[in-house]
């Protein structure tokens, strides 16, 4: 009647865990000899293969949570831009796409992420050394972009737009040649970080 129920990643992941966990606890505690070729099989399965799965399962439902505006929003550092957001007298760019749903999720890491072959492995590597920094608390303000902005990203969503291209036109050669970027005519972007903290 209301279809069937849905089990999270985040689910399936812990009870593969939980049955690794109770069948090597299991085993260890059966009472089969010791050195059958049996036991060694089911020993391998319990503590490789199973918890192999979890591992895989689990590392896979973090990366895809990282995806997420909430993830990144999840260090303290981050919560002015957070709140630039959801702040409904906020004109910056970020602020805007955010509040009219021009990117429906994932927003923080669908602009920052480069559309190339590694893009996505880079942001996600990225991800992770911030993660680093918060936790060691060895970040350091005012936070900065690492690297140039690609602002082809930019084109990705809005380069095949009707009214894009119509007030753009002009401007595409030099922005794909990076003489001209987005926020030369549209910044700020975010919040200024310097008058959060």
């Amino acid at each position: 009647m209301f279809g069937s129920p849905v089990i999270s990643p985040h689910a399936v992941a812990y009870g593969v865990g939980i049955i690794a966990a109770l069948f090597l606890i299991s085993i260890l505690l059966s009472r089969a000899a010791p050195e059958s070729p049996g036991r060694h099989w089911l020993l391998l399965f319990a503590i490789v293969m199973l918890p192999g799965v979890a591992l895989t399962l689990g590392t896979n439902t973090a990366m895809e949570d990282a995806e997420r505006p909430e993830f990144c929003g999840s260090c303290h550092v981050m919560e002015p831009w957070m709140h630039d957001l959801t702040d409904p007298n906020s004109t910056n760019l970020a602020a805007v796409h955010y509040q009219n749903r021009f990117i429906l999720e994932n927003q923080c890491y669908t602009c920052h992420t480069d559309y190339t072959m590694f893009g996505t492995l880079n942001a996600k590597l990225a991800g992770m050394r911030h993660l680093w920094h918060f936790t060691f608390g060895t970040y350091t303000l005012p936070l900065h972009i690492r690297g140039s902005y690609r602002f082809a990203n930019c084109l990705r969503c809005h380069g095949e737009a009707k009214n894009f291209r119509e007030k753009h036109e002009a401007l595409l050669p030099q922005v794909a040649s990076g003489d001209v970027n987005c926020l030369d005519c549209h910044a700020p972007v975010h919040p200024e970080q310097a008058a959060a903290r």
